[in-house]
């Protein structure tokens, strides 16, 4: 009776794959419901593109008006399920938020493409956030 070898081999690599099919379904589930992900340096570069269009809230839990923001970006992020949501802690990822020039906080860059296109500085308004983001997803 003969060994295969290449079964042994078939078998580590349909683990992995299933290792990384579970993942995947398990990050979907999660972004399903649409709330906004909590971004490090790791996750960042990929979220950014893992939608044409990303909203990024650049925030530190010192910063008052960046608490003001939370609950706007969650309903947003509600009410436009094609759009990606996402949160960056400025203190803990201060090299990401150096990388796209945040300065103040919030801020909120609008990336379409993995590329930033727009910025919010500041609590403002659902609407203003709204409108750029609907500007942004219209354009071609």
């Amino acid at each position: 009776m003969t060994v295969n070898n290449t079964s042994n081999v078939n078998n580590k690599e349909d683990d992995e794959l299933n290792k990384l099919l579970e993942r995947r379904a398990r990050e979907l589930a999660r972004a399903v419901g649409n709330e906004p992900v909590e971004l490090d340096a790791d996750n960042f570069d990929n979220f950014i593109r893992s939608k044409r269009v990303v909203v990024v809230d650049f925030w530190a839990p010192w910063c008052a008006p960046c608490f003001l923001l939370e609950p706007i970006l969650k309903a947003l992020a509600k009410e436009m399920p094609c759009v990606g949501f996402g949160r960056l802690n400025t203190q803990e990822w201060p090299d990401v938020a150096a990388k796209y020039d945040v300065m103040s906080l919030p801020t909120v860059i609008i990336f379409r493409n993995g590329e930033p296109v727009d910025f919010v500085i500041g609590a403002v308004p659902k609407k203003i956030i709204a409108d750029k983001i609907r500007r942004i997803l219209s354009e071609n």
